[in-house]
């Protein structure tokens, strides 16, 4: 499996989110132009390109990518020209985009892969044990035992749960269902790094975190595949399967390779 980050979206300036919409196709452009905040325009914007790169990367030419949907929501491409079976999923939050990746081998058209990312942030309006109980039909009774326990720093309790958080979402996300899925089926037992699902370890799952720093915040992500055979275990992305850029650079790269057009990078910047 592997994973691109682009981080910094809400930075694109005028010039980069207009040609950026000109490499979409009609529905998704108008999807992008329906957001009321131009920060949240830029991150679907950036969530749209990725996969159209990706795809590019593997040979097929953009007039030839379909995007489509299952009938849960879940978007794959259909498209003649692939070389190979592909799987991808899309999340984005704040100033991080990112799209997880790998060959389609299960659980075709949209295959099981599945990825969640989320800024680690404190409640706003509550403490953490509010938070917690406010939460609490999305955790087992384990997890909340975990984060409320006396033993663990209120900042470590914090990053354990956007960890469990973004495990169960990732894994809801590779299932395709759509909304409705019982997160207190999944238990992530941080003690011994294993999850389950209702009950039984999820041996035919790889469960891959990562962590990322933008400017003074952190991101917690989880990449998720069905594999057919394994132990279940949560283990962390190596270097080697991670590439990012900073937006600006993103949309430029993407506007050479998808429209072999060339813009001039004003202030040299990497975002």
């Amino acid at each position: 499996m592997q994973l691109w980050l682009v981080d910094h979206p809400t930075a694109l300036d005028d010039l980069l989110y207009d040609h950026g919409l000109s490499l979409l196709d009609p529905s998704s452009c108008e999807r992008v132009r329906r957001f009321y905040r131009r920060a949240d325009a830029c991150r679907c914007l950036v969530g749209r390109l990725l996969p159209r790169v990706l795809f590019s990367e593997h040979g097929v030419a953009p007039a030839d990518m379909t995007f489509v949907t299952t009938d849960a929501g879940k978007p794959y491409c259909i498209t003649p020209g692939l070389r190979a079976p592909l799987g991808y999923n899309v999340s984005h939050d704040s100033e991080l985009v990112a799209m997880a990746f790998a060959p389609g081998d299960h659980g075709p058209p949209a295959f099981r892969i599945g990825v969640d990312v989320m800024k680690v942030q404190a409640p706003q309006r509550e403490g953490f044990a509010s938070f917690v109980h406010t939460v609490g039909d999305t955790l087992t009774d384990g997890e909340k035992r975990l984060l409320l326990s006396s033993d663990v720093p209120q900042n470590e309790a914090l990053a354990r749960f956007y960890l469990i958080w973004t495990i169960k979402e990732a894994y809801t996300k590779a299932l395709g269902l759509g909304l409705g899925f019982d997160f207190r089926r999944i238990e992530c037992d941080l003690a011994t790094n294993v999850v389950s699902v209702d009950g039984a370890v999820a041996i035919d799952w790889r469960f891959e975190i990562f962590q990322v720093a933008v400017d003074e915040d952190t991101y917690q992500g989880t990449a998720v595949q069905f594999v057919g055979s394994g132990n279940g275990t949560v283990v962390s992305l190596t270097q080697g399967q991670i590439v990012r850029s900073g937006a600006s650079r993103f949309l430029r790269n993407a506007l050479r390779q998808l429209k072999g057009l060339e813009l001039e990078n004003a202030d040299n910047s990497n975002k």
